[in-house]
């Protein structure tokens, strides 16, 4: 009963996170528009889309679908790996030239900054050795964009 109560507050922890990092995320995106992503098999988004759907004068009234456009967001690509990790984990940013107040930063599933990492590159390490096994946010901002992901020590 005890370990349910425990599950049970983690999976609430992990899922107001989840709800604090979308709105903080998604504060200018416009509610009629949808934004897509593609992933690989391992996880990592690969592709971030707008879709703006234009309706035309009278399309409703003729049964037309509505036009829609994709617009690309983001040229870059970050690839953490490997996911689960035993320790240390890779973190690749490719498609930004110049990293700008770049950091990335490591929460428990509290929403408890652990550690932060300053001044990343292209390719950064970090070491989780420490850290006890268990599920993390990290998230990475550079030159005003954010993301989050999640990672898994084993």
């Amino acid at each position: 009963m005890k370990n349910n109560k425990r599950i049970f507050k983690r999976i609430a922890a992990i899922f107001m996170l989840f709800m604090v990092l979308s709105m903080w995320a998604g504060a200018n995106v416009c509610a009629q528009n949808k934004i897509k992503y593609t992933y690989d098999d391992a996880g990592n988004r690969l592709t971030r889309k707008k879709e703006i759907v234009v309706q035309t004068r009278g399309a409703l009234n003729n049964g037309e679908e509505p036009s829609v456009y994709e617009e690309e967001l983001s040229e870059t690509k970050v690839t953490i790996y490997p996911n689960p990790t035993k320790g240390m984990l890779k973190v690749d940013i490719s498609g930004v030239e110049k990293f700008e107040n770049a950091r990335i930063s490591l929460y428990d599933l509290t929403g408890k900054l652990l550690q932060q990492w300053a001044g990343i590159s292209q390719s950064n390490e970090i070491d989780l050795s420490e850290r006890t096994p268990g599920m993390y946010i990290m998230q990475i901002v550079y030159n005003g964009n954010a993301s989050s992901w999640k990672i898994i020590k084993e």
